[in-house]
């Protein structure tokens, strides 16, 4: 059951009321603070009270219990339950930030793109550097579009596309005679380095729509599609591809030419967000472009680089897996404008 008090203005203290159960004989001072309603009150037994003056400014009355005033709450406990009493609206806190899962895997900008080119069964040329995931990208598109996958690298010798009978004759298929024949992506890399008799041979198959093979003409699946790709746009070698053939215009006016790079989202995916890292990799690549080094900076780099650092020192990470062996005049030719680790590392090897 609740106390029931009565309140008179002291005489004893400025700012003080006196305080005491109805019906007994001692009075007990207590301080008036100002509650949240305007109202003047006074808190006793770890319970507020507010009260309003009578006219004559001394006896009191509508003495009201306003909350109950715990010394162990904090200042926004009180607040809240001074609310509540009130019947006021509480504040919604913000919602904590949902947790963003990290991708296993991000895309190649130039996905999409290709995406559509294969559907749309247009012959492709990827032209890009070494390590820049021509062949990754190749194989989640066929995985996208539930096609099987065929992979050819570089063919040198005509039976590598065609096939052959053995002596016993038995009929070897190949990867592109599977694609031909029951559908599929086929992909065939280092076009540029494969001979031209083969070359002849697939643009014929392309443009023919049926081959014929060791043993016998087979036409070509509804489901077959072809990329090729190249380090060169077929103009022959240059400083950092030697063994690369040119193109005669026959095979190039078959493909659609498409420029693939390194692509920084993957590029930060495989560091893990390392940004410095990844500014550093593609400021080596940007240099040894302009200068003519002949050099090449990777996914691979990156991969390795994140790999070691931490467990063998930093110089020693990047002699092994960026520089490899490069000469000291060579790597003095890098100029370094930043102060991240990896720039002061590469200063330690240029000393």
């Amino acid at each position: 059951m609740r106390n029931t008090y009565e309140v008179v203005k002291s005489v004893k203290a400025a700012g003080s009321v006196a305080v005491r159960k109805e019906g007994a004989l001692k009075w007990t001072i207590r301080k008036i603070f100002t509650a949240a309603s305007g109202k003047p009150a006074f808190r006793i037994d770890n319970v507020d009270y507010t009260f309003e003056w009578c006219e004559d400014n001394h006896n009191t009355y509508n003495i009201e219990e306003v909350k109950m005033h715990d010394s162990r709450k904090g200042i926004a406990d009180s607040i809240k339950d001074e609310m509540e009493a009130k019947k006021m609206p509480l504040p919604v806190a913000p919602k904590a930030p949902v947790a963003v899962k990290v991708p296993t895997m991000v895309k190649h900008e130039k996905y999409d793109l290709l995406l559509q080119m294969i559907q749309e069964n247009i012959p492709v040329y990827l032209v890009g550097p070494a390590g820049s995931g021509k062949n990754h990208v190749l194989e989640m598109i066929a995985k996208d579009l539930d096609m099987d996958f065929y992979f050819t690298n570089s063919i040198q010798q005509e039976f590598k596309l065609t096939g052959f009978i053995d002596a016993g004759g038995t009929y070897h298929e190949t990867e592109f005679y599977k694609a031909f024949n029951n559908g599929g992506l086929f992909f065939l890399d280092e076009m540029d380095a494969s001979i031209p008799e083969v070359l002849v041979l697939l643009n014929a198959a392309i443009a023919n729509g049926y081959f014929e093979f060791p043993n016998g003409k087979v036409y070509c699946n509804e489901e077959f599609r072809v990329v090729s790709a190249g380090n060169t746009f077929g103009n022959g070698a240059d400083e950092n591809y030697t063994g690369r053939m040119v193109l005669d215009q026959a095979t190039l006016d078959r493909f659609a030419v498409v420029k693939f790079d390194y692509d920084r989202n993957i590029e930060l995916f495989l560091a893990k967000g390392n940004v410095e890292l990844v500014d550093f990799i593609r400021e080596l690549r940007s240099q040894a472009t302009a200068q003519g080094i002949r050099a090449t900076f990777s996914y691979r780099c990156i991969t390795m680089i994140t790999k070691l650092e931490g467990k063998i020192k930093l110089d020693e990470v990047l002699q092994m897996v960026v520089f490899k062996g490069m000469d000291i005049d060579t790597l003095r030719t890098f100029k370094s404008f930043k102060s991240s680790k990896y720039h002061l590392a590469m200063k330690v090897l240029a000393m």
